[in-house]
């Protein structure tokens, strides 16, 4: 019967590598926390075209082009929608830190 042994970098990597699970589990709750503070600053401080361009460019990485056609307006009225909503969403450091 053969024992196995294991070397002190491999308990070291097997230690390393829980832990690494174990932020990754605290930081997908973090994310999850954000997504949700930022869902709830998009709908009370953004209009429903900033709320839906912001969510086509970010969320579903489409270009300004395409968002122009699918809500029928300009490229450059979707460039004014998103610079005034990043606008909107950047007075959320302030009470972020």
């Amino acid at each position: 019967m053969r024992t196995k042994v294991y070397s002190l970098d491999t308990q070291m990597e097997d230690l390393y590598l829980q832990s690494l699970s174990a932020q990754r589990e605290d930081n997908s709750r973090d994310i999850e926390k954000m997504k949700g503070m930022l869902r709830t600053a998009m709908d009370s401080m953004l209009t429903d075209k900033q709320k839906q361009c912001i969510t086509m460019y970010y969320f579903e990485h489409r270009n300004m082009r395409e968002i122009a056609d699918t809500i029928g307006v300009n490229k450059s009225t979707v460039s004014r929608h998103i610079k005034a909503a990043s606008e909107n969403l950047k007075k959320l450091r302030a009470f972020i830190g």
